[in-house]
């Protein structure tokens, strides 16, 4: 049976309870899990666009978020070490560590915020942690000013010199989540599936069926929409290997790319939102408590010529106060929030137990370049958001003292995930979250 919603009539004392909820699924019932996500935008972004139009599509999210100012990474700067600060911002924005520059298989940074939790919460659901990216990520070459490739396209480290490798197959990440297939099937009836690409929910049609009939009118609506969505994400998945396949929409990356990529998808706006739908899916499933999602790797030169920028996208960041590139740039940023939008807006209308996945989760957006065009690391773009079940207050604007690590807010997320830390990364102290009083 594939993993299920939260039902009324998985409540401690009704039958179903004993058939279909995971340990992790009851634990949670007496207190709803805390958890956390990462969303990494690259190239930093406009200051005079931001927070401003950058973020003017969470309008409906009033009271769910928080810009954070003043926020900083100071081992993203280069220390003594020149050029790289795309290498260091995607090394460091997690970890709060300086990477060591190396081009070769001596990689070295920190372990990543997102993998101390997982490493205390292990087992706690079946994948301790899920991470996605919106381009394939790297792991050799030079990428950046003699920074390894490791560097700019992970964000999460389970160790100092191990990232974590992301998927960018909105395909492979459904298969994880939902395609263990029916009880006692074997390999090859679910590898004959999946070249038929036939349908999860056919092949657990009869089980959903008898489910169907012990339940009462609520869970029956339930059911029936998650498993409505479900087929939806497929038939998304199906349309966009389509257009993969034939070359539907696809365009080349800039010839000037700080990082070039060998195809574009063919809709990477619809990629990243289904990575996003999955991400909510695994969460509201408690497949797992800790995401994190790259929208393109630090560096990255893609064009947006759905919102009819053709020029590259780390090309417009360093636009040097040219007005067209300038309109550019912000124009991206404006996109990578409606990223942000859609997501939140997600996660708040994902329901389990009478309330939504968005209270219960900690969402942070941001990079570790402020300035894309200087490449700075102080007052970085930062949004904090949801978390309200967890006790987190939040204010359209929250101002701390110039120069607060950005490791402090995360330290905060680890007490609020139960998980000890007396530091984390460079850290100096904690935030108060849940006040909005500094």
């Amino acid at each position: 049976m594939i993993a299920l919603p939260f039902l009324e009539a998985m409540l401690p004392g009704r039958t179903i309870w004993t058939r279909t909820a995971s340990a992790a699924m009851r634990s949670s019932l007496a207190a709803p899990p805390s958890r956390m996500m990462f969303v990494f935008l690259p190239n930093g972004v406009d200051p005079a666009a931001w927070p401003g139009s950058a973020v003017a599509s969470l309008s409906n999210h009033a009271g769910k978020f928080s810009v954070m100012r003043n926020l900083c990474h100071r081992n993203a700067e280069a220390l003594g070490d020149g050029p790289g600060d795309h290498a260091r911002s995607a090394a460091c924005f997690l970890t709060g560590a300086n990477p060591l520059k190396t081009s070769g298989g001596d990689i070295s940074v920190g372990i990543s915020v997102d993998q101390v939790a997982a490493a205390q919460l292990a087992g706690t659901t079946r994948m301790d942690s899920l991470e996605l990216g919106g381009e394939p990520g790297m792991s050799a070459g030079s990428c950046d000013s003699g920074y390894s490739c490791a560097y700019s396209g992970n964000i999460s480290w389970r160790g100092a010199h191990s990232p974590n490798a992301k998927e960018d197959d909105p395909r492979q990440v459904f298969e994880r989540l939902f395609s263990r297939g029916p009880e006692g099937e074997s390999a090859s009836a679910r590898e004959s599936r999946l070249k038929m690409r036939t349908s999860i929910l056919d092949a657990v049609r009869g089980q959903a069926s008898a489910l169907n009939a012990n339940l009462g009118t609520n869970d029956r609506r339930k059911l029936d929409e998650y498993l409505d969505g479900i087929r939806s994400i497929e038939r998304r998945i199906e349309r966009i290997e389509r257009d993969d396949a034939n070359g539907s929409g696809k365009t080349s990356a800039s010839n000037t790319a700080m990082v070039t990529m060998p195809n574009e998808p063919a809709d990477y706006r619809e990629r990243i939102t289904l990575l996003s739908d999955l991400a909510v899916t695994g969460l509201q499933m408690d497949q797992t408590r800790i995401v994190t999602l790259m929208l393109a790797n630090e560096g990255s030169n893609r064009a947006y010529p759905d919102i009819g920028v053709a020029d590259g996208h780390h090309d417009v960041s360093h636009h040097g106060n040219d007005e067209s590139k300038v309109k550019k740039f912000a124009a991206i940023n404006r996109w990578q929030g409606e990223r942000l939008a859609h997501l939140l807006t997600k996660m708040q209308s994902a329901e389990e137990n009478g309330q939504n996945v968005l209270d219960h989760t900690m969402v942070v957006y941001g990079g570790a370049i402020a300035d894309g065009n200087r490449h700075n690391h102080d007052d970085l773009p930062v949004i904090f958001a949801g978390g309200s079940a967890l006790g987190i207050q939040h204010a359209p604007e929250r101002t701390f003292a110039t120069g607060t690590p950005l490791c402090n807010l995360y330290l905060s997320m680890l007490a609020k995930m139960n998980v000890k830390a007396d530091r984390f990364g460079d850290s100096s102290g904690s935030l108060a979250l849940d006040s909005i009083s500094q």
